[in-house]
């Protein structure tokens, strides 16, 4: 037996366990009613939000580190105890992306003591529930999790190796629902990243930058074959930021753990991958030959 399911200005055909894809309205829908409870300090409301199977990972201030089942609760507590939020705004850029059932935004929360801000990145089932939740703190409360501005803060990132044969380094910390990057060049030219390959660059998500004169320029590609890789047919770069100084470029970027996308490759929190790093001395154009390359191996948090 099917129901139709009217939410905000979409509809979702519910049959059994089998949930439609929801609309980038309806993603916006439950975000936007899911950060006014965590805007006004509704704790009940906001726990009530989570599937049982759900999670929320705090990057940043008392909460710091993933939170499943009963323990959503207790996290939630201590994020209000040190928050206790009463208003708030939506800042910068709020934005669904339903091909990853996911949606991100900036909250300025207000308390008290003062305004503190941070960034959320949500994943719905297709009935409205958080599969997972990440909230990073941004200003406000210490400490801070990670930032994408261009620059690498002292303890920004958990999580670090430097790749000895390309001089390419990786920063990361990850939540339940992104991973958060930085790579840092020992060039002015690109920096890459692919994640997760199956034989040598075939089957690797990669994630390719380069500071220009226009700003950065960034692309998601996907190994095609052994030696090449080719722009993905979309882009699941959620946010980017890069800046070259000293000889040396850094690029950070956001990037969904799992985009749903079968050019990407799915990561899992917890788990283990490689990641292969290359970059060039000086040229910005993403068809010149690499410098150097090399890889690392890299473990998720959980």
């Amino acid at each position: 037996m099917r129901n139709l399911v009217l939410i905000g200005l979409g509809t979702v055909l519910i049959a059994g366990a089998a949930v439609g894809q929801p609309t980038g309205e309806e993603l916006g829908t439950w975000a936007l009613r899911h950060w006014d409870d965590v805007g006004n300090g509704r704790l009940e409301a906001v726990v009530a939000w989570f599937a049982p199977e759900g999670g929320v990972a705090f990057l940043g201030g008392p909460a710091d580190g993933f939170h499943y089942g009963s323990d959503i609760l207790h996290a939630w507590e201590a994020f209000f105890a040190a928050v206790p939020a009463r208003g708030y705004a939506l800042t910068g850029v709020t934005r669904a992306v339903p091909e990853a059932r996911l949606v991100y935004g900036t909250l300025e929360l207000d308390t008290a003591g003062g305004s503190v801000t941070v960034d959320s990145y949500l994943r719905f089932s297709g009935d409205g529930k958080l599969l997972g939740a990440d909230y990073v703190l941004v200003h406000g409360l210490g400490p801070a999790g990670p930032i994408t501005d261009g620059s690498l803060g002292e303890g920004e990132y958990r999580n670090s190796v430097q790749d000895i044969r390309s001089g390419v380094g990786l920063h990361w910390r990850n939540g339940l629902v992104v991973l958060f990057a930085a790579l840092r060049s020992p060039g002015t030219g690109w920096v890459s990243a692919g994640f997760d390959p199956v034989n040598r660059m075939q089957g690797a998500n990669f994630i390719i930058a380069a500071v220009t004169p226009a700003g950065l320029a960034i692309e998601d590609h996907f190994g095609s074959g052994t030696t090449s890789h080719r722009r993905d047919r979309r882009e699941d770069v959620l946010r980017a930021a890069g800046a070259v100084a000293g000889g040396q470029t850094v690029v950070e970027f956001v990037i969904p753990l799992d985009s749903l996308d079968p050019e990407d490759k799915p990561l899992v929190p917890g788990g283990s991958y490689t990641v292969l790093l290359a970059y060039h001395r000086s040229s910005t154009s993403f068809t010149t030959l690499h410098t150097a390359r090399g890889s690392v191996q890299i473990a998720l948090e959980k």
